[in-house]
């Protein structure tokens, strides 16, 4: 299976728009998320809270792109599943409903979570639930963090 993977570095985030969506938008797309990673760059201490979920209600509108993705194969570098932000935000279910949420320190504080082989995140379009998010329930300084995701299509 093709890899990719996507960041959102140096990052001001919102409380009520994702970080990143992960999305199988077109017929017959599938994925599986296998990693999630963030990290901090503030000069002080300051508390965040990231949550990865699938939303309740997909996020709509203008969909716009973040970072460039990249291909982990050199003979297939055009991914399937797109990457980026809606206009109209997703609506995520009221934490702690996540598939992963992590209160961290954006003063350096960094994590990395692979995911097990038997259980990756799944994304199938289609399907209610054919988005994951990334949000931040606390934690919106300008470019004090990054987030980043791989899959396999």
């Amino acid at each position: 299976m093709p890899s990719f993977s996507g960041n959102q570095g140096a990052f001001t985030p919102s409380t009520v728009q994702d970080n990143w969506t992960l999305e199988a938008d077109g017929a017959g797309e599938v994925g599986e998320v296998i990693s999630i990673g963030w990290g901090g760059r503030m000069t002080t201490t300051t508390g965040y809270r990231t949550r990865w979920v699938r939303p309740s209600t997909a996020g709509a509108s203008t969909f716009t792109p973040v970072g460039a993705i990249q291909g982990h194969n050199p003979n297939y570098n055009t991914a399937l599943l797109r990457f980026g932000t809606f206009a109209t935000a997703p609506v995520l279910p009221t934490d702690p409903e996540n598939l992963h949420a992590q209160d961290w320190n954006a003063h350096g504080g960094l994590g990395f979570v692979v995911l097990p082989l038997a259980t990756p995140w799944r994304i199938i379009n289609g399907l209610l639930r054919s988005q994951i998010s990334c949000r931040n329930v606390a934690g919106v300084d300008a470019n004090g963090s990054s987030y980043s995701v791989e899959w396999v299509e």
